[in-house]
C-alpha cells in the first residue's frame, strides 16, 4: 500500500506542467521619448480575438516594433510577423509572441521595414491568422 501511495505521489509530481508565462501580462519598458514614430496601427481580430496598438519606431540605428495594450487569445506556436499583406506570403519573422497581454517590443535587424505594411499574429502550427494590424 505504501508503494502504491508513493507511486501515485510521484506520478502527480512529474505530471505537473510548467506554468504558462504567456498568461501573465508583460510590461517590457520601451522609452518612446527617445525614438521617432514611423508607423502605427490598431489590431483587428481574424480567427481569434486580438486587440491593442502596434507602433514602428526608429531608435538610434535600429527599429523597434512596440505592442501596447496588447491582448490576444491563447494559441499554440503564435508568431509575430511583418508582412506585405494579411496573407502569409512575404514575411519577416520577428519571433514567438512574448505574451498574450501587455506592452512589449521586438527589435528589428537591418531589414527594410518600409516594404512591410502589416503586423500579423500567426499560429504557425495550424496556419491560422489570429489578428493583424495595418501600419500607416
Amino acid at each position: 500500500m505504501k508503494k502504491i501511495s508513493l507511486l501515485i505521489l510521484f506520478l502527480a509530481i512529474i505530471s505537473c506542467k510548467k506554468k504558462d508565462d504567456k498568461a501573465k501580462p508583460l510590461n517590457e519598458p520601451f522609452d518612446v521619448s527617445q525614438a521617432t514614430l514611423l508607423k502605427r496601427g490598431n489590431f483587428s481580430s481574424n480567427a481569434h480575438t486580438v486587440s491593442g496598438c502596434v507602433s514602428l519606431y526608429q531608435s538610434g540605428n535600429s527599429k523597434v516594433v512596440y505592442l501596447e495594450n496588447f491582448n490576444a487569445d491563447k494559441g499554440p506556436d503564435l508568431k509575430v510577423y511583418l508582412s506585405t499583406s494579411t496573407g502569409n506570403t512575404d514575411i519577416k519573422d520577428l519571433g514567438a509572441l512574448k505574451a498574450n497581454s501587455g506592452n512589449f517590443y521586438y527589435s528589428l535587424d537591418t531589414t527594410n521595414s518600409n516594404k512591410y505594411t502589416y503586423i500579423l499574429i500567426w499560429c504557425r502550427e495550424y496556419s491560422v491568422l489570429f489578428g493583424n494590424s495595418q501600419l500607416n
